[in-house]
């Protein structure tokens, strides 16, 4: 007689739950000296100043391969080549370097800081240029300190000693409709100590120079 099968019962299927996958954590970059966009000077004053704005003169530097050139041919290509101001080269040469992580904020080649401060001053460019270098006047808004003046160029560039071991520039630009713009470097700063110091000095100067022409 044959035996019946007997009926196997199914054992029921227990789903195992998946692991999920643990969610991947977004890094923060890798935080540098650098800043992009550079934070010291706005891209609208930059474009004003010089026709471009930051990315323009970032990729015409890159093009350049400015990291393998000192930083005085790099301004220097940037004036004679590319039409920046003299000013305005050295600006742009400088955030590019410490965008690319060469410098620390506003340190300058061999260690040293600098400090610059801007102002659009309701006068044209001729009679800010008189206002801000004439040797009687300037001691009624300069902040307190001696200056002695090296060189001159009407309606262009004032430079001198500041504080006898740093440099002082001053570059002038007309704005058009009865303004002109002021820029000043101050360079040979031995800390960024000092950078903060003159720059509020500077400023509150800046000030006291506008009140003069109005």
């Amino acid at each position: 007689m044959a035996a019946k099968a007997k009926a196997k019962k199914a054992s029921p299927k227990v789903k195992v739950a998946a692991k999920a996958k643990p969610k991947s954590v977004a890094r923060k970059p890798a935080k540098t000296d650098g800043e992009w966009p550079p934070t010291s000077i706005s891209e609208a004053k930059v474009k004003e100043a010089t026709g471009r704005g930051w990315m323009g003169w970032f990729v015409i530097l890159n093009l350049m391969e400015a990291t393998s050139i000192p930083h005085k041919e790099v301004a220097k290509r940037l004036k004679e080549q590319h039409g920046a101001p003299s000013w305005w080269a050295q600006m742009i040469a400088v955030e590019y370097e410490r965008a690319r992580g060469g410098r620390k904020k506003n340190e300058r080649a061999g260690g040293t800081y600098a400090v610059n401060v801007t102002k659009v001053m309701p006068a044209s460019l001729s009679k800010l240029f008189a206002a801000a270098t004439n040797a009687k006047t300037r001691k009624d808004w300069f902040p307190p300190g001696a200056f002695e003046e090296t060189s001159k160029t009407k309606d262009k560039y004032w430079r001198g000693k500041w504080k006898t071991s740093r440099k002082l520039e001053f570059g002038f630009y007309s704005k058009g409709d009865g303004k002109a713009q002021i820029a000043l470097e101050i360079g040979k700063l031995p800390s960024p100590v000092e950078v903060e110091q003159e720059r509020a000095a500077w400023k509150k100067a800046m000030e006291k120079l506008a009140g003069f022409l109005t």
